[in-house]
């Protein structure tokens, strides 16, 4: 028989927004993408990889806290992983982008030398979250060096990198403090756990957060259009 572990309902519902939401920004950014007249906005596409990673780094991982066989959750866990991390690679680069330094060509390996080790690391000591934790500090830094740039400028889209990304992070704190704790509620007869809140919170705030990205996107978006 395999063995067996708590479902999480409430993490599974969650997860599954946030998996909903993220596709369908992919999907707006794509749709706003094709009107435009000029088609070479580098950045954008950027941030549609970054949504849809998102997309499915919530889905895998709502199926692997879904599921009861641990074996399933197993498999599940190293593709959430992998989409978690690539998620703000994406993120990284489209914001390297925008900013256009004079070398962001060069700039560029940064994310792919990120994304690179994150890889190796985590297939070598088969993806623990704290290495996720790890780059998602990394590519902040990153983020919020550029997104203080362009403040700089006055560039549309520094408050809505600003914003975004630090409330991403404090539902990144919320989700650590309360893995640390591990409160968890039960319920059923298959010792079920109702609520999860490290994770349940964590996704509803990380929900803001990607809808203000997604609104400085969109509006930048605008901005360009012909």
């Amino acid at each position: 028989m395999s063995e067996l572990k708590p479902v999480e309902p409430v993490t599974l519902v969650t997860d599954l927004i946030l998996a909903i939401e993220g596709f369908l920004f992919a999907l707006f950014l794509i749709f706003y993408w094709t009107k435009k007249v000029n088609k070479k906005d580098k950045p954008t596409l950027m941030w549609i990889g970054g949504f849809l990673s998102v997309g499915f780094f919530a889905l895998f991982g709502a199926l692997s806290h879904g599921t009861e066989y641990v074996m399933i959750s197993e498999i599940l866990w190293p593709p959430t992983m992998v989409f978690g991390g690539i998620s703000f690679i994406f993120f990284v680069a489209g914001t390297m982008i925008y900013q256009k330094e004079e070398n962001y060509g060069k700039m560029l390996l940064i994310p792919v030398v990120l994304v690179l080790i994150y890889l190796i690391v985590g297939f070598l000591i088969n993806w623990p979250f704290f290495i996720w934790v790890l780059l998602l500090l990394v590519c902040s830094v990153l983020i919020y060096f550029y997104a203080f740039k362009a403040k700089k400028e006055n560039k549309l889209l520094s408050r809505y990198l600003f914003w975004g990304l630090t409330i991403i992070i404090i539902a990144g704190i919320v989700q650590g403090i309360g893995g640390i704790i591990g409160y968890r509620t039960y319920f059923g007869p298959n010792n079920q756990y109702l609520f999860t809140p490290h994770n349940d919170i964590f996704h509803i705030i990380a929900m803001v957060g990607l809808l203000i990205f997604f609104v400085g996107f969109r509006r930048e978006l605008f901005r360009k259009s012909v």
